[in-house]
């Protein structure tokens, strides 16, 4: 498979674009301008208005690191299925960076959109550190 010779330099458009709206063969590296987000559910209503604020978060928080990021997932699930009592929603997201391992972050919370608040901050910071430890490794040679 050759691999493109494009430069990384440019720049990527806010994310919230639906993951596959367009195959990984066409869109390459960096041929698109979008990041590829994708909401996916388990027992657990999530509505427009979430999607929404997932995808507009999402691009506030890591739209700094669009060049970097191939792709992310954000995963709603209900822990405790239909019992009543103490709601337990799960939130995981997992950002797959470019020439690195990926991020994978989960957070448990009352409420699915306090979880994502709570998940999506853990994952700027993992992103940031996962990218200077490249950065200091490529100064230390």
């Amino acid at each position: 498979m050759a691999r493109s010779t494009r430069s990384h330099a440019t720049r990527r458009a806010p994310m919230g674009v639906a993951a596959n709206a367009a195959p990984r063969a066409e869109r390459g590296r960096t041929d698109s301008p979008e990041t590829p987000l994708a909401v996916r559910t388990k027992d657990v209503e999530v509505d427009e208005a979430l999607r929404e604020y997932v995808a507009k978060r999402a691009g506030f928080k890591l739209g700094k690191f669009a060049e970097a990021i191939e792709r992310i997932t954000v995963r709603f699930e209900d822990l405790n299925g239909p019992k009543k009592g103490s709601p337990a929603d799960r939130c995981a997201i997992k950002v797959v960076i470019s020439r690195h391992e990926s991020v994978l972050v989960e957070v448990v919370d009352a409420d699915p959109r306090a979880a994502f608040d709570k998940c999506i901050d853990s994952v700027e910071r993992a992103v940031r550190r996962a990218l200077e430890k490249t950065k200091s490794k490529a100064r230390r040679r």
